[in-house]
């Protein structure tokens, strides 16, 4: 039978004849491509990470043990402990083995609070994600400001224009303390606040205070949206000072002489700056290096989708002086 343009059939033999091609083509490129399972022993890789971006590194971990990562013929399989920065510091003051391939601090002034501290010298580290510190009042308060006109200043911090409990972390048991106490004076001057041990006790403010005071605090970006995962009907907001403001870096740093291990962390290291694990970090609350985020991300999450101003890297002797 000839086979003519208008004959339908012949359409549909035809389409028939292409999805099938193309899907046969679909199934071999599938076949070819699936990555292969790991099939050696398990070479466990720990790593010790700060509070606030454990449960990030968590996630990212459990995608990176799903795909073959072979080391020196073995399967490297990471897990991510959580441990705070001063206990670290501590353990490395005295000697003490981390029990540990890798260290995570919220920021790289741990790793000179080490050093100075006697601790043997560590690696620079490789920056993952980064969260500034910012002043965080609860929504209403912040509603309150903007119909004052109050910018958003650590000047607050010192002259608040609304009858206000003032609080922030201790510089000496907490890197965001420090990151505040260094903002301040490079801005402002020195500031005099009441400081909390941990974020518990500092965030407990925003549950009511008797003396009807609103409450304000001095902590990381990423803390306000951990808090308001906790507490919608309550929620915090953020106010990035516009004098500038410093980031808690994130860095992972290899502290493993086992060659193996240290191949496995590298392997961890790049894992951590693909897309998926870079949108992770970002649906913690957490920004990349250099401060971006995802526009849809800030916007879920009451956060600017533009970088905060940076302020200049402090030095070492001011690191110290904030510290003590």
């Amino acid at each position: 039978m000839a086979v003519t343009r208008r004959d339908p059939r012949a359409r549909l033999l035809i389409v028939g004849a292409v999805l099938l091609l193309a899907g046969l083509t679909a199934g071999a490129y599938l076949l070819r491509d699936r990555p292969q399972t790991c099939q050696g022993k398990t070479l466990q890789v720990s790593v010790v990470a700060a509070p606030d971006i454990t449960p990030a590194l968590g996630d990212i971990a459990a995608r990176f043990n799903v795909q073959p990562h072979e080391i020196g013929g073995r399967c490297a399989r990471i897990t991510i402990d959580m441990r705070d920065p001063v206990a670290v510091v501590r353990s490395l003051k005295n000697g003490e083995s981390l029990d540990a391939d890798a260290w995570v601090p919220d920021s790289s002034m741990w790793l000179k609070r080490a050093e100075a501290a006697g601790a043997r010298t560590l690696a620079t580290g490789t920056p993952v994600a980064a969260t500034p510190v910012v002043i965080a009042v609860p929504r209403a308060v912040a509603g309150e400001l903007r119909d004052a006109g109050t910018a958003a200043s650590w000047r607050l911090l010192k002259t608040a224009p609304l009858h206000a409990s003032i609080r922030t972390l201790d510089p000496a048991r907490n890197a965001a303390g420090a990151a505040v106490t260094l903002a301040t004076r490079a801005t402002i001057g020195s500031v005099t606040v009441q400081r909390d041990p941990d974020l518990g006790r500092l965030y407990g403010a925003f549950a009511g205070l008797s003396d009807l005071r609103r409450p304000l605090v001095a902590a990381t970006e990423q803390s306000v949206v951990a808090y308001n995962d906790t507490h919608r009907p309550n929620p915090a907001a953020v106010l990035v000072p516009e004098e500038g403001t410093l980031l808690l870096d994130h860095p992972l740093v290899a502290v493993t002489g086992d060659p193996l291990r240290a191949q496995a962390i590298d392997a961890f290291r790049w894992a951590l700056r693909a897309r998926q694990a870079l949108d992770t970090f970002q649906r913690y609350g957490f920004r990349t290096p250099d401060g971006r985020i995802d526009a849809r991300d800030a916007a879920r999450l009451g956060l600017r989708p533009t970088p905060p101003k940076i302020l200049p890297t402090p030095t070492p002797a001011q690191v110290a002086a904030a510290t003590r």
